[in-house]
């Protein structure tokens, strides 16, 4: 397997690209040393369910059945938990993948010996969850009190140790509530000199968020104007740094393309021939494919992350005709169901601005 011959961008969906990605996803842990109210991951006993049986070899045969992809990520719960993360990092490294990381809460990191074994390894791409610029406002949404010093405190690490390794890319990623909305600005003062992408995620209202969505989430449209009112108060050459991800197309239609992204694009495999979507007629066969890989446990299916969004999120008959409908998942029936359709106007089939979005790409890889 070669996955670095596909070329393709890693990135945030553009209005250039296809629905299914080429970015793999593998879950490897069931618990979590946080307990963030917005988390998508619920159930935490079910997901321990599902994964207390996946093995060293069937994460290995994952990667080997993903022909296409560049990148592999390693997520769910927190994987820094699972004493395997350095055996994975290590097969993924022996199978070629371009890019080799890790969605983490960071604590962890915060050890520098374990931090350098990880990078040693072949580490290269590390996205550190921090949801506000203090501790007041990120513990209050981890629930854990001390997890800012120690998030910090493993992205400090990871900054210094970009002499040694000065091919990772370390990314933030702050998860936008109603709650931290109105601290862009302090969040990039303190990090922008330690990180080379700060990226700004809109609450997904599933889970924990769907739970506590009257408490935590905001209008899409006054989120996009805190952070045009954001963006004006940086330096133009950081609006390639900074981007609000996971808002439609549509309502971002003001701000800088470079700055702007709806939603990402990757695949995963659950164990299970329809886990998840038992009662769910899937016709599209490019979005799930049931016995992709055969587990020592389990037979394990290719899961598509569109198929979930055609699940949660709707379009209404305005949609055909915006200029962003091929790329654009619809909007969440619970976000509509408190907010309407007011703030989604359809953008006009005009100039696609095929340069900046191009721009736009190759400022994600």
């Amino acid at each position: 397997m070669n996955p670095q011959e596909n070329g393709q961008a890693t990135g945030p969906l553009t209005p250039e690209d296809p629905v299914q990605g080429n970015r793999l996803h593998i879950n490897v842990g069931f618990s979590c040393n946080n307990n963030c109210i917005f988390c998508m991951e619920e159930d935490r006993t079910e997901r321990y369910s599902r994964l207390i049986h996946q093995t060293v070899e069937d994460v290995r045969r994952m990667m080997e059945a993903s022909h296409n992809a560049e990148m592999v990520m390693f997520t769910s719960g927190e994987p820094t938990l699972n004493p395997d993360l350095v055996r994975y990092i290590q097969l993924a490294k022996e199978l070629g993948f371009k890019e080799i990381g890790m969605i983490s809460n960071g604590r962890r990191l915060g050890y520098a010996k374990y931090t350098y074994t990880l990078l040693n390894a072949g580490l290269n791409h590390v996205l550190v969850s921090l949801h506000g610029p203090n501790a007041r406002v990120h513990d209050a949404l981890t629930r854990t009190r001390g997890s800012f010093e120690q998030t910090l405190r493993g992205i400090k690490v990871l900054s210094a140790m970009k002499r040694m390794f000065p091919n990772l890319k370390l990314h933030t990623s702050f998860v936008v509530t109603r709650r931290n909305m109105d601290f862009f600005k302090e969040f990039y003062d303190l990090v922008a000199p330690l990180v080379d992408q700060m990226v700004f995620n809109m609450m997904m209202p599933d889970g924990r968020g769907a739970t506590y969505f009257d408490q935590l989430m905001p209008r899409y449209s006054d989120v996009v104007q805190r952070f045009a009112d954001f963006l004006r108060q940086i330096p133009a050459q950081d609006h390639g740094r900074v981007f609000l991800l996971d808002v439609p197309y549509c309502v971002t239609e003001g701000l800088p393309d470079a700055s702007r992204g709806y939603v990402e694009r990757y695949f995963h495999f659950e164990p299970g021939d329809s886990p998840g979507f038992d009662d769910v007629r899937v016709t599209d066969d490019t979005l799930v494919q049931p016995g992709a890989v055969e587990g020592e446990a389990a037979t394990y299916t290719k899961v598509e992350k569109s198929l979930r969004d055609s699940q949660v999120r709707t379009k209404r008959p305005q949609c055909m005709d915006c200029a962003y409908n091929h790329v654009c998942q619809g909007v969440f029936t619970i976000y509509l169901k408190h907010y309407g359709w007011a703030e989604f106007e359809p953008v006009n089939n005009g100039p696609r601005k095929e340069a900046k979005v191009e721009q736009n790409r190759r400022q994600r890889q």
